[in-house]
């Protein structure tokens, strides 16, 4: 009796199921972009992005901000600036030409001289750098 019983309900959704068809467009299902599994992926990913991922990293951003432009803009951070050491540059040159001129080596005089020009031009350098990155920063609305 109970497989019979089955069998009837069986015939019953078989019946509900062929009529419904025949009422849906099933190549409907076919049309839709996104099936509910990737939906739920994307929804997911956008989830995180709105709920955590931003938070976490909004305010980093904050605080870097806040630091690039105390740094870059407010200048914070003093450095020494290459106008500073022009007239050394000048005196380490007339160095290397007296010392030339009687026929001493220059690092006779100065061991450090050809390292000190050139911490002089990376300085020169750096200074450079900092000019590009800041105005970097300006075209950002720092």
């Amino acid at each position: 009796m109970a497989i019979r019983f089955n069998q009837v309900i069986l015939d019953k959704l078989h019946k509900n199921k062929t009529e419904l068809s025949k009422k849906v467009d099933l190549g409907l299902i076919d049309e839709i972009e996104y099936d509910f599994d990737s939906l739920q992926d994307e929804v997911g990913r956008l989830s995180y992005s709105t709920e955590e991922w931003f938070e976490e990293n909004f305010d980093k951003f904050l605080e870097t901000r806040s630091l690039l432009r105390d740094v870059y803009i407010n200048f914070s951070e003093s450095f020494l600036d290459p106008v500073d050491v022009e007239r050394d540059l000048e005196r380490l040159n007339n160095i290397i030409e007296q010392s030339e001129n009687l026929g001493i080596d220059p690092t006779q005089v100065d061991p450090n001289i050809f390292d000190h020009i050139q911490l002089i031009k990376d300085l020169e350098y750096f200074n450079n750098r900092f000019i590009e990155q800041r105005d970097q920063l300006k075209q950002y609305g720092f």
